[in-house]
């Protein structure tokens, strides 16, 4: 099985050459590793040319002509790899020695897999151990484990990779693209063995409850999520959430076109979940939309024909009437 690392780079000159010595550092070394850089304006070029003398594998370093933001950086990388198995790479996280052999064997011995993760213990900036892990956090929250989409723990199959990319534009994140096509299938695996470390600092992009420096309730995740209610814009969420559904059917659809035959019927499945999905959220539009009175006899119209009925249906039909 040939393994292949995609990484995405920006001004990530800090943490960047604990992680290359990381990769080094493994049991089994991968067979190649593709960085994209989007621009940096530090010394992350440099790091990553010196590197790349004196790696024991294969380094290929792509600048890009033009900033194209972190999702767009990834989907660069992604579609220079040749690998069997590819998987992501933050520029500041560190890889524990034994990640890539022991996710390589789990892929083997579960072939029906397209996306396999792994755990990761959270550290703060100077990579000092907090006694917490991204699955236990979720798992406090009380989350389900859709909620674990977080790239750098992924290794992705070529077979999920020649159905969807390139990552179309507008999509939220490259992780949430590969992964959810994976749970669509019913073909994620998390093997809850901690295999990095997944460092947070001031320069972290996500902002998910579930990767806090601190122990997560699940009474906070209520409380977080009643405050991201009232404080977001109903009208904008909505028409956010809309556009994601539309981007990934459309995504779903394209990827049913080149299918081999035996994902056509789970494709055209889950291209139909979309729509359903999208066709209620333009139902939600209408509804937010209207004035506060108006609001409340919509939205509970839209219960009463099932437009709710979602596991988030409720926090919905509330955020709908509040605007």
């Amino acid at each position: 099985m040939k393994v292949s690392i995609a990484m995405a780079t920006y001004n990530g000159a800090k943490y960047l050459k604990a992680q290359l010595q990381s990769l080094v550092d493994q049991t089994l070394q991968p067979d190649e590793l593709i960085i994209t850089d989007d621009c940096s304006t530090d010394e992350t070029e440099a790091i990553v040319r010196e590197f790349a003398r004196k790696a024991p594998f294969k380094v290929e370093f792509f600048r890009n002509e033009k900033n194209m933001g972190y999702c767009g950086n990834f989907n660069a990388a992604l579609m220079k790899t040749s690998g069997d198995l590819v998987f992501l790479c933050d520029q500041d996280d560190v890889w524990f020695p034994d990640k890539i052999e022991h996710m390589v064997g789990v892929a083997e011995r579960n072939p029906e897999a397209l996306v396999v993760m792994n755990d990761a213990a959270l550290t703060d900036g100077r990579l000092n151990e907090l006694g917490l892990t991204k699955v236990g956090q979720i798992r406090s929250a009380g989350f389900s484990m859709d909620s674990f989409v977080m790239g750098c723990c992924c290794a992705v199959r070529r077979e999920l990779l020649d159905l969807c990319m390139p990552i179309r534009a507008g999509v939220k994140g490259h992780d949430n693209w590969l992964v959810q096509f994976a749970d669509g299938l019913n073909a994620k695996l998390v093997d809850e063995t901690v295999l990095q470390y997944y460092r947070r600092h001031e320069s972290n992009v996500s902002q998910f409850i579930a990767n806090r420096t601190t122990k997560v309730t699940r009474t906070q995740a209520r409380l977080n999520a009643i405050k991201t209610v009232l404080n977001q814009n109903a009208v904008e969420q909505v028409r956010a959430g809309l556009q994601q559904l539309q981007i990934f059917a459309d995504g779903v659809r394209d990827a049913e076109k080149k299918a081999p035959e035996h994902y056509k019927t789970e494709l055209a499945a889950l291209e139909k979940r979309y729509r359903e999905h999208a066709d209620t959220t333009e139902q939600r539009l209408v509804v937010v939309e209207k004035p506060f009175f108006a609001r409340i006899v919509a939205a509970s119209s839209l219960l009463m024909r099932g437009g709710y009925n979602s596991a988030k249906g409720v926090r919905w039909f509330i955020r709908d009437i509040l605007g």
